[in-house]
């Protein structure tokens, strides 16, 4: 944290670039700081000369009369290293660059960026940028950006200035505000990690807000340092993201505005939640997210209940609850003997209640019924929907029961444990009682769909904390202690031999090394050995050919089933070698393989590959099908602990099958999840590794069985 302190609570500014020229950037952020009365020493640097808001110039920042604890840099680019060389000099702690035409533009601006890097290095100064529009701390009341922004309860870390607008536009309607803003730009220096870990110690902040394109990785750790730096953050404060680049065309427009690396989609999601950050789809379902978390308490369960003033808004709040992980059960008999006392007879109070025309004649039963279900230890959070905030419409009289009745709901809410939203179709139009409810702790919302999702990230905080804090622990697989001297002599005689590919018996040597149950095989290189092997082996065996240079073995013919003879064994073997110089004529060709015929299961998938952005990963999904048509898969980056890996499994929608679907008999989805955790492990440990894939791996009662192994080294 101690890095970034000069750079969000600085004792004095320095803006270098500042101007009288209102249509320069160095004029806004000069007004921004005189005009939010930053709490230390603000001196401007221009070669205007004269004063500037009241406060006297210098021509550069060694004229400076007192030290300068962060430089705002809004200059062009050629003149960049010169100031950086001066700011060293001066011993300036922390620097903002907002100037353009850096890494984003090419192979020039990138070496520059370097050159930067090396200088402020050079004098232990922090650089945030450039290509970026400042930042904000309402620790100092310090705004050194061009936008208007306000104090408050989130923080908000961002790579795009447009969306900074965006945000604070929208944010500021919601009477939301910083304790911290930062927007980072080319994150040449300071990477989103920085600004998470120093956001971890600042209490102001109720939750943090991201808006991601990628992030700029030197080497796979900085990916890793993320996951580490949100993973501690999100366990004390919320952290809420977008993540965009999705599509090719997205990625490829955000490494032309940042030059970030957007990373494979499916990895990088997987990151974000192994990180403990709620992953969400627009500026407006963040600011949902940030205004859940200013306001309301977590939920400590999934259990709500749905007060309506009409059937049809009821309804498709119970429909949302399923789709945003929420419960919306039936209430307890005593709830509903309660209600019953309250509401007329026709009025369903099941769940959701539903108030059916009462309000009319008695605006209380809101109040009351709210009561009843606040008071229920069965219900974790409540959500109201309907037309509250349209009775005022119908008569004077009306605008202030409505209003009374707000103040008391208001009132009951902040004294209960638990959380409670509201919807209404009138919030867009602002009625007084609605911005009485939303200034006083209750998120407002115009959509149902909007309220149900919030409360499912309110309910959900809770798990992910628990999940958070299972995964930081150490329960983990046995494993031999030599596995990775054994495995890394199996590597390194490939590697020897100028092979990327491991053939598949030397793929199972190294599962072996880490303790994995892998049957016996044996190398056959002539008919006659097969029918040796056969009567060591005997039963039904499968039969493999093997060969550095034949990956996919099915489609070269090179795979024999259900050998149950010497003769047979003799002849499978001279029809996958012919077979397999049929399909690649200068194929190496070791021999062929013999093991077993395993038994049959639910056939799964165990894999990793390398992400250029957090390193070696892990995946687990159903095969078959599952695999190659639905893409039903689950990832971590690697390493993952066994908690990690039961979650993987519980991700994936094929579940039922290893559940035991149709009457079949439950698989062993601990022995699946111990071989995950392995696999993950040893990717982690055997960093030459490049890619796994365990194909088929057969799901049992009591165990599993892996069929088909291959393991790719980096070229």
């Amino acid at each position: 944290m101690s890095d970034l302190l000069p750079l969000f609570q600085p004792k004095s500014v320095a803006l270098i670039g500042a101007s009288s020229n209102s249509k320069k950037y160095g004029y806004w952020t000069a007004k921004s700081l005189v005009e939010n009365k930053f709490e230390g020493d603000i001196y401007f640097v221009s070669r205007s000369g004269g004063e500037l808001f009241g406060l006297p110039t210098y021509p550069d920042i060694l004229e400076v009369p007192g030290e300068v604890d962060l430089a705002i840099i809004a200059i062009a680019p050629k003149f960049i290293l010169s100031v950086m060389e001066q700011c060293v000099e001066k011993g300036v702690k922390s620097a903002i660059v907002v100037s353009t035409g850096f890494g984003e533009t090419g192979p020039e601006g990138k070496e520059l960026e370097r050159k930067m890097l090396e200088i402020a290095r050079k004098g232990n100064m922090r650089v945030q940028g450039p290509n970026c529009m400042g930042t904000y701390s309402a620790a100092k009341s310090m705004n050194a950006s061009i936008i208007d922004l306000a104090p408050g309860p989130m923080s908000l870390v961002l790579q795009s200035g447009n969306f900074g607008i965006d945000i604070n536009f929208n944010a500021k309607s919601r009477n939301l505000g910083y304790s911290c803003w930062a927007t980072i730009g080319n994150q040449m220096d300071l990477r989103f990690h920085d600004f998470v870990e120093y956001v971890e110690t600042d209490d102001e902040t109720k939750v943090l807000l991201l808006y991601m394109e990628g992030l700029r990785v030197e080497s796979e750790e900085d990916g890793r340092k993320f996951i580490e730096a949100a993973k501690r953050t999100a366990a004390k404060t919320p952290i809420a993201a977008i993540k965009i680049g999705r599509s090719a065309a997205g990625a490829r427009a955000a490494a032309s505005h940042t030059g970030s690396l957007a990373g494979s989609e499916k990895i990088f999601d997987a990151a974000l939640k192994q990180a403990g950050i709620i992953r969400v789809d627009s500026p407006g379902q963040l600011l949902d997210v940030a205004e859940a978390f200013s306001k309301c308490k977590p939920a400590n369960g999934k259990r709500i209940a749905v007060l309506t003033d009409g059937g049809g808004h009821g309804v498709m709040a119970t429909d949302f609850a399923e789709k945003f992980n929420l419960e919306a059960p039936v209430l307890s008999d005593a709830t509903q003997a309660k209600l019953q006392e309250i509401l007329m007879p026709h009025c369903p109070i099941k769940n959701p209640v539903d108030l059916a025309g009462t309000p009319e004649a008695d605006m209380w039963v809101f109040d009351r019924c709210l009561d009843v279900l606040l008071d229920d230890p069965d219900v974790d959070g409540v959500i109201i929907v309907g037309l509250y905030g349209g009775y005022a419409d119908l008569s004077e009289e009306f605008r202030v029961l409505e209003m009374d009745v707000a103040k008391s709901m208001v009132k009951k809410i902040s004294e209960a444990n638990k959380p409670v939203v509201m919807q209404s179709i009138y919030q867009p139009q602002h009625p007084e009682c609605l911005e009485y409810i939303s200034e006083n702790g209750v998120p407002v919302f115009g959509a149902v769909d909007a309220a149900v999702r919030t409360m499912g990230v309110l309910a959900g905080y809770s798990d992910l904390k628990k999940s958070l804090q299972e995964e930081a622990g150490e329960e983990l697989p046995v494993m031999p202690s030599d596995r990775k001297e054994k495995a890394e002599a199996v590597l390194n005689a490939v590697k020897a031999s100028g092979r990327t590919n491991l053939v598949e018996t030397e793929a199972r040597s190294v599962l072996r090394c880490y303790g994995l149950d892998i049957m016996e095989d044996y190398l056959a290189t002539n008919a006659d050995e097969a029918a040796d092997f056969y009567k060591k082996i005997g039963g039904k065996v499968v039969m493999k050919i093997v060969s550095p240079d034949i990956l996919h073995k099915t489609d070269a013919g090179g795979v024999a089933l259900n050998i149950d003879s010497e003769d047979k064994a003799r002849d499978a073997f001279e029809q996958l070698m012919k077979n397999g110089r049929r399909y690649k004529s200068d194929a190496d060709i070791f021999g062929v393989m013999m093991t077993a015929m395993l038994p049959g299961g639910v056939e799964c998938i165990i894999g990793s590959s390398h992400d250029n952005t957090f390193g070696p990963t892990v995946m687990f999904g159903l095969g078959g099908i599952f695999v190659e048509i639905l893409k039903d898969v689950a990832f971590r980056v690697a390493p993952v602990n066994m908690p990690s890996c039961r979650s993987m499994i519980r991700e994936i929608k094929g579940l039922g099958m290893l559940q035991g679907a149709r009457g079949s008999k439950p698989c062993d989805l601990e022995a699946l999840a111990e071989t995950v955790c392995i696999i993950s492990q040893m990717v982690n440990e055997l960093r030459d590794i490049a890619e796994v894939d365990l194909n088929p791996v057969f799901a049992l009662e009591k165990s599993l069985s892996i069929a088909d192994a291959r393991i790719v080294l980096h070229g």
